[in-house]
């Protein structure tokens, strides 16, 4: 088995079925991949919808996205780690065009480029620019993935202990930076996914005001906010500076 799709959810009951649709479409074999749905206790129907799509589910009582994603590649058996989020969707092609750029040997992680499917413009627009902005940072050799839909080496993500669970947000770009230390890391735009705008749709520019904040944070300090909530559990902007 060459890949392992791991999806971390958390009450998903929306989305998760359209996600395990777009993997079990796939235009690669079926031995090929493994679906793994790492799920953190959810309190809606989001693992049953997801049981007949999953090869395995994993339960965790605690939440964060580190921590599901890290609980998921531990249970997984193959030798490429796909991170997918609950609300995306990847194009059919996807795992086989990361099947080519992991042919070649020092490529320990790859990107794919997601675009918001609903939303308004400047949501859209958001999306649209994190992935101009990871093209740009490639450019002076800082690896800053998204973790809506990235791949890792199993060998190269162990190595470096995945992802930081200690992370509420970034946890993601922490990890494409220290392990492109020990392997090539690419973005592959062929590599395509759809993702839901939902975490925009309210409080647009303070929740991208919070993400800016912790990102500079990070790269200039190393450390960043411990939780993340849900867009669903906050009521006001203020709620996401509530650490």
């Amino acid at each position: 088995m060459q890949f392992s799709v791991i999806i971390p959810t958390y009450n998903e009951e929306q989305f998760i079925v359209a996600c395990l649709q777009s993997i079990i479409q796939q235009d690669v074999e079926r031995s090929e991949y493994e679906i793994i749905v790492s799920d953190a206790s959810s309190t809606d129907r989001t693992r049953d919808l997801a049981q007949p799509f999953a090869d395995t589910i994993v339960v965790t009582a605690e939440r964060g996205i580190a921590l599901g994603r890290n609980r998921g590649a531990r249970a997984a058996m193959g030798e490429i780690f796909v991170f997918v989020d609950a609300d995306a969707k990847l194009h059919p092609s996807f795992l086989r065009t990361l099947k080519m750029q992991f042919a070649t040997s020092n490529v320990v992680g790859v990107t794919g480029i997601a675009r918001a499917y609903d939303g308004t413009m400047p949501q859209r627009f958001v999306y649209q620019a994190t992935y101009m902005l990871v093209r740009f940072f490639l450019i002076f050799q800082l690896a800053l993935f998204p973790g809506i839909c990235v791949a890792y080496r199993k060998e190269a993500f162990f190595h470096v202990n995945g992802f930081r669970e200690d992370f509420g947000v970034v946890e993601d770009l922490d990890l494409s930076r220290r392990i492109s230390n020990i392997g090539k890391v690419v973005l592959d735009a062929q590599a395509k996914a759809t993702v839901s705008s939902r975490r925009l749709s309210k409080h647009l520019i303070p929740t991208v005001g919070y993400h800016i904040y912790n990102d500079l944070r990070y790269l200039f300090t190393g450390t960043a906010a411990r939780q993340y909530p849900k867009i669903e559990e906050t009521h006001s902007w203020k709620d996401l500076w509530k650490q």
